[in-house]
């Protein structure tokens, strides 16, 4: 009646009414949202081709431990979460293809000079068997996930399946430690995440382990919670109240994995958490970020997931260790465990195979005159606070595995590997980067970062060749010089043109991020946005 006479249909759009143009920031913040996707992207395919080759590379069951997880894994599909367990043997009920699986690369592994080719073909097999595992008490959410390739495949195609599963999840979560450090416009966190992926991260993205996953998700946090500390108090200061929901996310995810992967994963989740608010939290920023639901629910929910696996860890007493009784008086023992941790060092850099295979002496230098320089940098400019912090990165990584070791050797001997803790210490280079960020000239940031990330490049390609060498010939074997006594799955050569290929492409998008990085936006001062960041 109203539209008859004349009247306003007031429910009706207004058809003559123009769309409102995007602010200028709008289309900024629709450019960074687009191009922070595609750098996501990139780095997921370069680590996952990364990955994807030490996967290849490694024969079956070259990687520590492997086939006790290969084995529970394809339990854990198939029903089995509580088979009947006597100390650390598990015995489950599996296809007969992994009875094999201990006996497998038994005339290689423990020892450096026997290349892989001894080992009889890991093949399908009819019919179920029983077999043990030392994997039985581990959390089962890593076995469901990676397991699932034994429903698809039998014998050495399973296993690649399986690893390249741990390689797209830990690409996945190394992708958005790459993003979160993006976050600011400084070389040096990016810098920090290079360094932080030594190659011992990439051999273990490449394995059927759930060590692969937990280095992964610690740097992730590491990153992603420093990164969300910094523009919490940043947006805070300029009156902008959101937290970015991106590095909640990111935070979220890497926590959640973190909470269900492995049986200490849960105690590297509290202390990255402990450290990271030690190091940036103010109080405009803690009150920022408990002004953000999301955080908050995904706060709650990651709590019932580390109550859910510490009641599993209990339960299954999945912190027992391997029965190697040892007589040794406890100042002896103490002096021992204290003296190993030079070798666990290194280990964090890359030891390989079965502890059998050391890098190339290359690598440890390069890696760590890199990773000094970094860290040297960052006590030398860092405030109290972000001192004190690094220094407890430097004291937990050193008295956590000695006590570790001392509560239990007369039981189990000496068994700590650096990588068992490398998810937390990893934090001394990511939070280094951090540090540096604003405190030095922009030009001069990008140019140690150049060289620090070069360096790091350069030690990968050594690690890389240095461990296949040690597959196909020996390790006192020499390309082109000895008949090859394994082949891997592709041609070495073509492995090794392919992971140069692949960190060349990684060394060039990483030195266009770190270009772009050396000077604040051209209209960011006339913004009056804050460019350094303390």
């Amino acid at each position: 009646m109203s539209r008859a006479l004349g009247g306003a249909d007031r429910s009706a759009p207004l058809r003559d009414e123009a769309p409102v143009p995007a602010t200028s920031s709008e289309r900024r913040t629709r450019r960074r949202g687009r191009a922070g996707r595609a750098a996501w992207w990139a780095a997921f395919a370069v680590l996952s081709m990364l990955g994807g080759l030490w996967a290849v590379a490694d024969p079956v069951f070259s990687v520590p431990d492997e086939p006790a997880h290969v084995v529970y894994a394809a339990a854990i599909v198939r029903g089995e979460f509580f088979a009947p367990t006597e100390g650390i043997d598990t015995t489950v009920t599996v296809p007969r293809t992994y009875a094999d699986a201990h006996t497998a690369g038994a005339c290689f592994i423990f020892d450096g000079a026997v290349p892989a080719g001894c080992a009889e073909p890991f093949v399908a097999q009819d019919g179920t068997a029983e077999v043990v595992t030392t994997a039985g008490r581990y959390p089962p959410a890593y076995y469901l996930y990676a397991g699932s390739a034994t429903l698809l495949a039998d014998g050495a195609t399973a296993i690649y399946l399986m690893r390249f599963l741990t390689v797209l999840l830990c690409a996945a979560l190394l992708a958005s430690a790459f993003s979160s450090a993006r976050e600011t416009r400084s070389p040096w966190p990016v810098t920090g995440i290079v360094l932080a992926c030594t190659p011992m991260v990439l051999f273990f993205t490449g394995a059927v382990n759930p060590q692969g996953p937990e280095l992964a998700a610690g740097i992730g946090l590491w990153s992603a919670g420093l990164a969300l500390l910094t523009t919490s108090a940043d947006r805070s200061d300029s009156g902008r109240s959101r937290v970015p929901p991106r590095l909640v996310a990111r935070c979220v995810a890497a926590a959640a994995v973190l909470s269900v992967i492995r049986p200490l994963s849960i105690v590297w989740l509290g202390l990255i958490v402990l450290v990271v608010l030690l190091a940036r939290a103010t109080g405009p920023s803690v009150r920022e970020l408990l002004r953000s639901r999301s955080l908050i629910a995904g706060g709650i929910g990651i709590g019932v997931l580390v109550a859910v696996s510490a009641v599993w860890i209990v339960y299954r007493d999945a912190l027992r260790q391997w029965a190697r009784p040892t007589d040794l008086e406890f100042e002896r023992a103490a002096l021992f465990s204290v003296s190993k941790l030079d070798l666990e060092l290194h280990e964090m850099v890359g030891v390989f195979g079965w502890l059998d295979n050391w890098a190339p002496g290359a690598v440890y230098i390069l890696w760590f005159a890199a990773v000094g320089t970094l860290v040297a940098l960052a006590l030398a400019v860092g405030t109290r606070r972000e001192r004190l912090a690094l220094a407890s990165i430097v004291l937990i990584s050193l008295v956590v595995p000695v006590l570790s070791e001392l509560s239990s050797y007369r039981e189990s001997a000496f068994a700590w590997q650096g990588r068992y803790i490398l998810a937390f210490s990893a934090g001394l280079v990511v939070l280094s980067g951090y540090v540096l960020v604003g405190t030095m000239p922009p030009v001069i940031a990008a140019r140690v970062a150049r060289g620090l990330v070069v360096a790091a490049g350069v030690a990968h390609v050594v690690a890389f060749i240095g461990n296949l060498n040690r597959y196909v010939h020996g390790i006192h074997g020499f390309w082109f010089i000895d008949e090859p006594g394994w082949r891997p799955p592709l041609p070495a050569g073509l492995l090794i043109l392919a992971f140069l290929v692949t960190i060349g492409v990684a060394l060039f998008l990483l030195l266009r991020v770190l270009a772009e990085r050396d000077a604040p936006e051209p209209d960011a001062f006339a913004r009056g946005e804050t460019v350094v960041l303390r």
